[in-house]
């Protein structure tokens, strides 16, 4: 807890005894409050405290009671003699080292604190939804706001009391509903800042409004209403057509599919899913598919005043989908008074196929390569080649499977080698532009290939940049293109406003939030970066890459229990992926257990067996061991050979600083073409 009281500095220069007989009662006031909520003092200095609470119920009574306090004290005093504090409540992990406190939660505090009016009370959504209902006075949003040095913008909420004024009454309701699926795992210490602060503090806040834009705009999973629950597959499949065809209109943010798949028979309701998502306008309906026609019900909702904008109901056969989907599209952007340009209207009107085994197939292909498993990217594989056999002119059908082959080539997911998957997804892919060379994720496919496997650097960046112009929220382009900017142009803050629009595209993804936190880590911010990867774990604490990313930022802080303990969590949840098990033996390396560290790499070779280690992994184990010999032999290895992973490499001085003064280190960088 610190504390600042509002205006004391100028009362200082105006009147020193005054100020000072003022600080002395406020000290006596709230130590005499301290103690009645288990409230502990930490440390004093000038005019501030620092307390820690157990609790977040205990926070907010204790923060409730000072304001109450101070607020009938100032009903008997001149105006001279007010003490007004502001306070802010947080809650968060904190560490205690000699008699200091440290920590994501302190860091925080301060920024929330001035977010708070003279009197009155601020709190983070950690402790909203902790003592909502638990307190004599409601808990209401005040909406998104970005906050100095944080990253991403956090949801604020404020304790309303009640002498505050009607302003309140404009505020979003706080919702418990909304959080009941982010429970968290972790014990918290809870922050209580109260601390009042001057006005050039303002400045670091964005003014940012409660309401979000109606071009804002969330398109809900489909109900599936047919008679057969395996036509699920349907449903989805034209949500996320439509979602891709309202992401090509330029003039409007549009939610992607991985932040809205949780809604999927969710009881939440409108307002409640339009404050998660931070959207203006929601658009749902229903599928009843039977035999080779559909019934699709479509309603586009305004979330604050929940008035129906549009609404319409499609009776058609299957071949028609690609017409009713691009009507939907075009009525949308009129409801919203939003301008369609010509490419984007041409675009949008552009019909996939007309066979509808082709179209199912598709679809089937979709759901499969969605679900991101080793065994549904092979039946994807499958789906995808039947919609081909159906229509062999189908680009969709040659770009998805292209997807499915880049990510068991670029990511290890199932059994096809390295080799054979990127020549299949490169094949595939150049197939859909010569078929449809408009098609903004084969673009964005293709420029994975040419960055993660080619090393082809600009045209892989003329490809994302060519699928971002075609379709403006295509948050998996925008993800890529932050990954290529970060680890081969070294673009920091162009890769993080890349990541930070994918997360805006899609802020409940968890491997963009994650993504967020690498990039940070690349760019040397580690303290943002595992700040960042801990705000991903408070929501997906089974995330095996946020605690893998996690673990990274913590190695190369040095903190090595911390990086172990997450880096066991990340390979028990992934089952035992490979790198991650490079990652420990480097792990040991950088804390002096060379033994250990070099047993992994046995370790490695029999996992791998009868296939050879990965050279990229033995180099970094000797890396972290200091023999830089062999980690430049096995590292011009991994160069030879096109280690998927070697797109890392310049990214080396982050986890050892030394390495930047080797020779060659430099020359590598520039074999690679990366540097001239």
């Amino acid at each position: 807890m610190f504390t600042d009281m509002v205006g004391y500095s100028a009362l200082m220069q105006k009147n020193e005894d005054l100020a000072l007989n003022l600080l002395k009662e406020h000290r006596e006031i709230l130590r005499l409050i301290f103690p009645n909520h288990n409230g502990n003092e930490i440390e004093t200095a000038g005019d501030s405290f620092f307390v820690e609470f157990n609790s977040a119920l205990d926070a907010a009574k204790c923060a409730i009671e000072i304001q109450k306090t101070m607020n009938e004290r100032n009903q008997w005093v001149p105006s001279e003699r007010k003490i007004l504090l502001r306070i802010g409540l947080h809650a968060g992990d904190v560490v205690h080292t000699d008699k200091h406190v440290h920590g994501d939660g302190v860091n925080l505090a301060a920024r929330l604190e001035p977010l708070a009016s003279p009197g009155c009370i601020c709190v983070s959504e950690d402790v909203a939804r902790q003592v909502q209902q638990k307190i004599d006075y409601p808990v209401l949003k005040v909406g998104k706001r970005k906050l100095k040095n944080i990253q991403l913008p956090m949801n604020v909420y404020k304790i309303v009391l009640p002498w505050e004024k009607k302003e309140s009454e404009s505020f979003i309701p706080f919702s418990k509903e909304s959080f009941k699926k982010h429970r968290s795992v972790i014990v918290f210490v809870i922050i209580l800042l109260l601390a009042a602060a001057g006005f050039f503090i303002f400045n670091d806040i964005s003014n940012t409004s409660a309401e979000e834009p109606s071009n804002r705009i969330a398109v809900l999973p489909f109900d599936n209403i047919s008679q057969d629950s395996e036509d699920d597959y349907f449903a989805e499949g034209i949500t996320e057509e439509i979602i891709s065809n309202l992401a090509k209109i330029s003039g409007l943010d549009v939610i992607a599919r991985t932040s809205i798949i949780k809604y999927k028979n969710s009881d939440l309701n409108i307002s409640q899913i339009g404050s998660e998502l931070n959207v203006g306008t929601i658009l749902e309906g229903s599928v009843r598919k039977i035999s080779n026609t559909a019934r699709i019900t479509v309603q586009l909702i305004d979330v604050p005043t929940q008035k129906h904008l549009w609404s319409e109901a499609y009776d058609r056969e299957l071949k028609d989908i690609f017409a009713i989907q691009s009507d939907i599209a075009k009525k949308v952007a009129d409801g919203l008074k939003v301008q369609l340009l010509a490419n984007e209207k041409e675009q949008i009107e552009k019909v996939g196929t007309e066979n509808t085994d082709a179209y199912r197939y598709y679809l089937l292909g979709n759901y499969s390569l969605n679900r991101r498993t080793g065994v549904s990217l092979v039946k994807g594989i499958e789906y995808f080649n039947k919609a081909i056999e159906y229509d062999p002119e189908f680009a969709l059908a040659y770009s998805g499977l292209s997807n499915c082959y880049t990510l068991i080539g670029g990511a290890a997911y199932g059994d096809i080698s390295r080799d054979e998957a990127s020549r299949k997804a490169k094949d595939a892919v150049l197939k859909a532009l010569e078929l449809d060379e408009t098609l903004a994720e084969a673009h964005a496919s293709l420029g994975y290939i040419k960055f993660r496997f080619d090393w082809d650097w600009d045209g892989a960046e003329e490809e994302f940049k060519k699928a971002i112009k075609l379709k403006p929220g295509y948050a998996q382009a925008h993800e890529w293109y932050s990954l290529f900017l970060s680890l081969i142009r070294k673009s920091d803050e162009q890769a993080l406003k890349e990541m930070k629009r994918a997360y805006e595209l899609d802020p409940l993804s968890p491997s963009i939030s994650t993504g967020v936190g690498r990039i940070l880590h690349f760019a040397g911010r580690l303290d943002e970066s595992v700040a960042q990867c801990k705000k991903t774990l408070e929501m997906y604490p089974n995330y095996a890459e946020a605690h893998f990313a996690l673990a990274m930022a913590y190695a190369a802080k040095r903190n090595i229990d911390d990086a172990l303990n997450e880096l066991d969590k990340a390979i028990e949840l992934s089952q035992g992926r490979f790198v991650m098990i490079t990652i420990r033996g480097m792990i040991y390396g950088f804390a002096g257990r060379k033994k250990e560290a070099l047993a992994v790499i046995e370790e490695l070779k029999k996992l791998s067996n009868p296939e050879p280690v990965s050279p990229w992994s033995i180099a970094n184990i000797y890396l972290a061991v200091k023999d830089m010999d062999k980690y430049f032999e096995y590292i011009n290895k991994a160069f030879e050979q096109k280690d998927a992973l070697m797109v890392y490499f310049r990214t080396t001085p982050v986890l050892q600083p030394s390495i930047k003064d080797d020779p060659r280190f430099h020359q590598l960088i520039v074999k690679m073409g990366i540097e001239k």
